[in-house]
């Protein structure tokens, strides 16, 4: 993932409603599992359901209905498909990066079940004018499908361009783009968080980066 980029996880919030009783603020990420999990995951072996719960791991979308074809062509009138994006299972679209419009977005699902197992995508934040549209349509797609959305830490949003503004505001995005200098000492000097930055293994969005390329 590009550090200029704001990414957010979308899920159905029928799904976070009836699991909880209520709209939680925040959803538990099991950081420590998932770094365990890269580190020990064998690329050769593909990539194994993880032996934990959180957030993440969670079967959101179980009896979900989404018309997905429906949603994509939304979702193409705000960024362009990616050329390689022909699998039965899996739609994603690929923003410009040379015209500051690394706007990205990818839903998996089955292909048998119409299931979604992942709905998710980043802004490019470089161009605020071009982010701005580009959230402004994923917002509007997540409002009229009643979805919500999760930030990297599981915080909870619905699809509202203020609140999204304020987490965005406090986001490693903007705060490399404001002051790299000041940014790059700061995660040099922690640990954990120069491991987040510079993992040993690939994440899922450095995978699916390296297929854009």
């Amino acid at each position: 993932m590009a550090i200029w980029q704001y990414p957010l996880i979308i899920l159905p919030k029928k799904a976070v409603f009836e699991k909880f009783g209520e709209i939680p603020d925040c959803l538990f990420i099991d950081n420590k599992g998932w770094k365990k999990y890269w580190e020990n995951l064998n690329l050769s072996k593909g990539f194994p359901e993880p032996d934990f719960d959180d957030a993440k791991t969670m079967k959101w979308w179980k009896n979900i209905e989404l018309n997905i074809q429906e949603v994509a062509n939304q979702i193409d009138e705000l960024v362009k498909r990616g050329d390689w994006s022909n699998d039965m299972d899996f739609i994603g679209w690929k923003g410009d990066t040379e015209k500051e419009e690394d706007n990205d977005c990818h839903i998996a699902y089955d292909e048998k079940t119409n299931e979604i197992s992942e709905f998710q995508f980043r802004t490019d934040l470089r161009n605020m004018e071009k982010a701005t549209r580009f959230l402004t349509g994923m917002l509007e797609i997540c409002s009229n499908n009643k979805l919500l959305l999760m930030n990297t830490e599981g915080l909870l949003f619905e699809p509202k361009m203020e609140l999204i503004f304020m987490d965005l505001e406090k986001s490693d995005a903007v705060k490399f783009l404001t002051d790299s200098e000041k940014f790059l000492d700061e995660i040099s000097n922690d640990e954990e968080n120069r491991i987040q930055f510079y993992p040993t293994k690939p994440s899922f969005w450095d995978r699916i980066r390296n297929l854009f390329n």
